[in-house]
C-alpha cells in the first residue's frame, strides 16, 4: 500500500500544491500541504474506487483546505486580503508567458470557479467536477462556459 500511496501523491503533486497555495498564507503553505497529505493517507484505505483517483484526491484536498481555512478564521490568523489574491486590472504585457497569464486569470477567480477550472484543465469530466464540488454537472458546465467567456473577454478581446 505504501508504494501505491506514494505513486498517487507523485501523480497528483501539482494539484495538491495548487490547492494548498490557493487556500493559505505563503507562510502556512507547508502546514496545509502536510495536512492534505495526512488526510489523504488517513483515507487512502477507505478509497473504494467508485470514483476516479484524481476525483478522490481533489475532494480530500479541497475539503482539507476548507477545514484549514475555517480553523484559521476561528483563530483570526487569516486576513481577507490574503484569502483572495487580487490582480491588477491591466492587461498582461507581451512578455508574459502563457503560464503567467493563466495563473493571473486563475487568481482572479473565486475558489469554486478556480477549482472547477483546474479540474477542467486536468481533463476531469463535469460529472467528476460535480462530485468534488457538490454542485450539479449542469452547473459545472455553465461555470466552465462562463469562465471561458470571461477569459476570452479579458485576455483575447474582439
Amino acid at each position: 500500500m505504501h508504494k501505491e500511496f506514494e505513486q498517487v501523491i507523485i501523480n497528483n503533486q501539482g494539484r495538491i500544491r495548487y490547492i494548498a497555495s490557493r487556500y493559505c498564507h505563503a507562510g502556512e503553505f507547508d502546514d496545509l500541504y502536510q495536512e492534505i497529505l495526512l488526510q489523504l493517507w488517513r483515507s487512502f484505505e477507505s478509497f473504494t474506487g467508485t470514483a476516479k483517483r484524481e476525483t478522490w484526491v481533489y475532494k480530500v484536498a479541497l475539503n482539507t483546505a476548507c477545514t484549514f481555512v475555517r480553523s484559521s478564521i476561528k483563530h483570526k490568523e487569516i486576513k481577507q486580503s490574503a484569502l483572495h489574491k487580487v490582480i491588477s486590472d491591466s492587461q498582461p504585457s507581451q512578455e508574459n508567458c502563457q503560464a503567467e497569464v493563466l495563473n493571473n486569470f486563475m487568481n482572479s477567480l473565486n475558489d469554486t470557479d478556480a477549482s472547477v477550472m483546474m479540474m477542467y484543465l486536468d481533463g476531469l469530466s463535469s460529472e467528476d467536477c460535480a462530485e468534488v464540488t457538490g454542485i450539479s454537472a449542469n452547473a459545472v458546465r455553465s461555470r466552465i462556459k462562463r469562465i471561458k467567456n470571461d477569459f476570452e473577454n479579458q485576455y483575447i478581446g474582439e
